[in-house]
């Protein structure tokens, strides 16, 4: 180690001639023990059919509506381009 005053050997990694730490707790859990998929599939359709449905108010409603004006849109074309129509077609041009 070079600079800082020290010269040579320093000590080994966690006794360099500094305080001992203190108050450091460290906790595990053995990997036996630990089931990380435990239940992951059942949360899985839950929080799937949870968030869809959290969703479906902003992706119906528009949805429904676009369907509705497109299907009231071929609509009256499709009746002013009938004989029926075709004053109602003039009166527009």
């Amino acid at each position: 180690m070079t600079g800082g005053g020290h010269h040579g050997y320093m000590g080994w990694w966690g006794d360099m001639g500094g305080p001992k730490q203190r108050g450091i707790i460290t906790y595990s859990v053995s990997p036996y023990a630990q089931k990380p998929f435990a239940g992951a599939f059942q949360n899985a359709i839950f929080n799937t059919f949870r968030r869809v449905s959290s969703q479906a108010f902003y992706v119906v409603l528009p949805a429904g509506l676009l369907i509705y004006v497109i299907n009231t849109a071929k609509q009256r074309n499709a009746y002013l381009y009938s004989k029926a129509g075709r004053k109602d077609l003039e009166a527009l041009l």
